[in-house]
């Protein structure tokens, strides 16, 4: 656990944090001490506007100390922490087992070999490295299959996740794929894209297929054959449960062909459980100047997270007019190039639904290389229902 001192703008900091680092604010000296003192305080982050690091220095000289000014960076505090563990790693070697230090009973199993005893020091804690942390391990089985399993991301809501999430689906289902959309936004509207008024209550649903889902009524069918899991459309929900998502993923994973994920905004417990499932990350981006700090902010949780380059794609929004330059916007969503600019779309407006032509062309190419596919005769029938639409 990381120690916070603050003077202010502390649950801006915690909120930052959340998911990528175990910290908890104190308030008063004795209870920090009493925690150091357990051992279960690995460092200390402190605010320099308070004045006290000489202080807390001189009377917790074994714990590591981090101090800041505000804006607080969280790339900096991540590096800290993990050249903090890297050295205490170095100092205090895992001892190996071998056949000398463990004896084995003739009848012993793995199970009840005797556990190796490790000396640590009075403060030192047992923690994950940063990645194992954050993103979930799973067995190898997870990712067996070659079903593409596309997360809809982005820091801030309005950005387009649903919209976009929406063509997508439509696109795969006019391919000829079986499509699944699990709506995991609480305030998401992809299930009214297609038409859906009515959105019903997925929680607690633990049916053994799709096609039961369907007689449930949990999982609605669009004419395109697209089925969507809707999110409960209910003020007294804030976020779904995370094993509710997990179970509808592993349900889809055995029939579909393509899933989507539309999350929530921001990052939270649900893009931790579905993390390991997925094969490509759509970050869905606005280019306003008040949504910078967000997105260089969430574009760091998904390095934590330990995905690649290959495995997110940022997606451009200009839905909104907003003026941009590209190659700014690039400075921000470091280590990931834009791999696709969405232009203003006016059919969106006048029509809604999947009728963003625009969108098609731009999110084609794209598209083509995540399901699979290059170019396919599939075209005019897209084209031609637009224009019957």
């Amino acid at each position: 656990m990381l120690a916070l001192l603050c003077a202010s703008s502390s649950e801006e900091i915690l909120a930052q944090c959340e998911g990528i680092l175990d910290l908890r604010l104190f308030t008063t000296m004795s209870e920090l001490r009493r925690y150091a003192a357990i051992g279960d305080v690995e460092g200390i982050l402190i605010d320099a506007r308070l004045g006290v690091t000489t202080a807390i220095r001189e009377r917790l000289p074994q714990i590591p100390i981090f101090e800041f000014t505000l804006p607080f960076d969280l790339s900096a505090v991540m590096r800290w922490t993990e050249q903090m563990r890297s050295q205490r790693t170095s100092e205090n070697p895992q001892p190996v087992a071998t056949m000398e230090n463990v004896e084995v009973a003739p009848s012993a199993t793995p199970s009840s070999l005797p556990p190796i005893q490790e000396a640590k020091p009075p403060y030192a804690t047992v923690t994950l490295n940063a990645v194992e942390g954050f993103r979930h391990t799973v067995t190898p089985g997870v990712r067996r299959r070659t079903v593409p399993v596309i997360m809809l991301d982005s820091p801030k809501g309005g950005a387009g996740r649903s919209t976009l999430g929406a063509h997508t689906a439509y696109y795969a289902a006019l391919r000829g794929k079986r499509v699944a959309v699990i709506d995991l936004d609480m305030n998401g509207d992809i299930a009214q894209k297609f038409g859906f008024a009515d959105a019903p209550d997925v929680r607690g649903w633990r049916g053994r297929s799709v096609e039961e889902a369907v007689r449930d009524g949990i999982c609605l069918v669009h004419e395109s054959s697209v089925h969507i899991f809707p999110s409960p459309q209910s003020p007294e929900v804030v976020l779904q449960d995370p094993t509710d998502a997990e179970y509808l993923l592993n349900l889809c994973l055995e029939e579909m062909d393509v899933v989507l994920l539309d999350m929530p905004q921001g990052w939270t417990p649900i893009h931790q459980a579905v993390l390991p499932y997925t094969t490509q990350v759509l970050f869905v981006v606005v280019p306003a100047v008040d949504q910078l700090a967000r997105i260089q902010e969430h574009a760091d949780k998904l390095v934590f997270a330990g995905l690649s380059n290959h495995e997110v794609a940022p997606i451009l929004n200009k839905a909104k007019r907003v003026r941009a330059d590209e190659r700014a916007m690039q400075h921000y969503l470091l280590p990931f190039s834009i791999r696709s600019v969405v232009p203003f779309d006016p059919t969106i407006d006048k029509r809604g639904g999947v009728n963003g032509k625009r969108i098609v062309q731009a999110m084609r190419p794209f598209w083509d290389e995540v399901l699979g596919w290059s170019a396919t005769r599939e075209r005019r029938r897209w084209f031609g229902f637009l224009r019957k639409a």
